[in-house]
């Protein structure tokens, strides 16, 4: 299932790139030849622009900036860049007029249907059910009541999974961090120490859940999902698939404010 935003951003390029085209088809064809380049540009500062504000969640990984597939785009960047490359490509034409106010039409449709989709609504975190530690000892979901944390659904089958989880697992041990759950997702025991030895990653922030019971509650397929929770047990945001970690720092923000 492909995210909101993203499926809002193919939209608008659609949009975009299919104005373009019908201009250039009855009288402006410099237009529709330069509007992919602007596209890509457009990207590609889009990219910049997310990374730059979230400097400090990417300084640690430089690498991390080439993994686009986790998300991470800002759309004024993005359109500043498409504005200026056709600039650039067209000059003080009529044309240049005209791809400015297509790319305008494109960038309205994105905010307007930004403004328009409402909040979704995940319901009270289920701090009743039944986890347990890697050990066997039960890990209660209680301990997190009162205060903002976050739950990763995990398993180690899932390649994903296993790119973010040594992340996770950073960030979950820095004190004084939101706590962060690693509850994997109905494997047996010895199957997730052996394939966390080999990760080299600890135990202390892994919890199982053998019976997926948070699968159940969150209503998730497929893994991985990030659950944000507020203080107020409210679920403010639930990311399905791989977690970048400007956007586990976003989410974490969320659940802090969430008032």
């Amino acid at each position: 299932m492909i995210a909101a935003d993203r499926g809002l951003a193919i939209l608008c390029i659609a949009v975009f790139l299919g104005l373009t085209a019908l201009a250039g088809r009855f009288r402006f064809p410099q237009l529709s030849a330069v509007a992919t380049s602007a596209v890509v540009v457009g990207l590609v500062m889009a990219r910049i622009g997310y990374v730059a504000e979230h400097w400090a969640s990417y300084a640690h990984a430089p690498l991390s900036i080439l993994a686009v597939w986790q998300g991470g785009f800002s759309a004024f960047a993005g359109l500043a860049g498409a504005a200026g490359t056709l600039a650039f490509r067209l000059g003080r034409t009529r044309a240049l007029a005209i791809g400015w106010a297509t790319l305008a039409a494109a960038g309205g449709l994105w905010f307007t249907l930004q403004a328009l989709i409402l909040p979704v609504s995940y319901g009270p975190f289920p701090y009743n059910l039944a986890l347990t530690t890697p050990a066997g000892a039960p890990l209660p979901l209680d301990r997190f009541r009162g205060r903002p944390f976050v739950v990763n659904l995990w398993a180690t089958w899932c390649g994903p999974c296993r790119r973010e989880l040594p992340m996770l697992d950073a960030a979950a041990s820095h004190p004084g961090e939101v706590p962060i759950l690693l509850a994997d997702q109905g494997e047996p025991p010895a199957t997730v120490t052996r394939f966390l030895t080999g990760a080299g990653i600890g135990a202390d922030h892994v919890a199982l859940d053998p019976a997926r019971g948070l699968s159940r509650a969150l209503k998730v397929a497929g893994y991985p999902a990030t659950a944000f929770v507020a203080a107020d047990g409210t679920i403010v945001q639930l990311q399905l698939g791989e977690l970048s970690r400007a956007a586990l720092d976003d989410g974490i923000n969320m659940a802090r404010k969430h008032r």
